[in-house]
C-alpha cells in the first residue's frame, strides 16, 4: 500500500510513511547521472578533480566548469545540475566575503560548509514575497567542498538533503 510513491512524490515537504521524502532522493538520484568529482585530503592540504564529460565533439573542453574557487583557501568541486551548483557556489562567495569584511579573517572551513547546507535544506520554505526567494525544489547538486583553514585541510561534502560530511577522501556523481 505505501510501496507506491504517487501521492507523496509531487509534495516538496511532504513525509512518506517510510519518513522519506521523495524529491531528495530524485535529486539524489540526478547527482548520480552527473559526472564524476573526487576529494583526497593530504597533510599538506586537499586535492579536487573532475571528470570532463564532452557530449559533443564541437565542445570546448575548458569550457566546462566543476571546480569553484570561494576564496584563497577554499575551493568546491560539483556533481550533478550545474546550473545549482552555481547558485550555492555563489552563496559561499558571498558568505565568505561578509565573514572577511566582518571578522577581518578568512571563514572557517565547517562554518562555509554549514552555511551552504543551511541553503540547500530551505527548499520549499520562506516568504514567497520576499527578495530572497526559496528554491521549489531540492539543489540537484552534491559539493565537496575543499581547502585549508585554522584546522589544517578539511573535506566535505554536501548533498541535496542539506547533509554534510567530512572525509579524508570522497567521490561524487559516477564515482560515488
Amino acid at each position: 500500500m505505501f510501496g507506491q510513491n504517487s501521492d507523496y512524490d509531487r509534495g516538496i515537504n511532504t513525509f512518506s510513511p517510510e519518513g522519506r521524502i521523495f524529491q531528495v532522493e530524485y535529486a539524489i538520484e540526478a547527482i548520480k547521472l552527473g559526472s564524476s568529482a573526487v576529494g583526497i585530503q593530504v597533510k599538506e592540504g586537499c586535492v579536487l578533480a573532475i571528470e570532463r564529460r564532452l557530449n559533443s565533439t564541437l565542445v570546448v573542453p575548458s569550457s566546462i566548469e566543476k571546480i569553484y574557487k570561494v576564496d584563497d583557501h577554499i575551493a568546491i568541486a560539483v556533481s550533478g545540475v550545474v546550473t545549482d551548483a552555481r547558485t550555492l557556489v555563489e552563496h559561499a562567495r558571498v558568505e565568505a566575503q561578509q565573514h572577511k569584511l566582518t571578522y577581518l579573517e578568512p571563514i572557517g572551513l565547517r562554518a562555509l560548509t554549514q552555511a551552504v547546507s543551511d541553503l540547500a535544506i530551505n527548499f520549499g520554505e520562506g516568504d514567497p514575497n520576499s527578495k530572497k526567494r526559496p528554491m521549489a525544489r531540492p539543489f540537484g547538486v552534491a559539493l565537496l567542498i575543499a581547502g585549508v583553514d585554522e584546522n589544517g585541510p578539511c573535506l566535505y561534502q554536501t548533498d541535496p538533503s542539506g547533509t554534510m560530511i567530512e572525509f579524508l577522501a570522497r567521490g561524487i556523481g559516477a564515482a560515488d
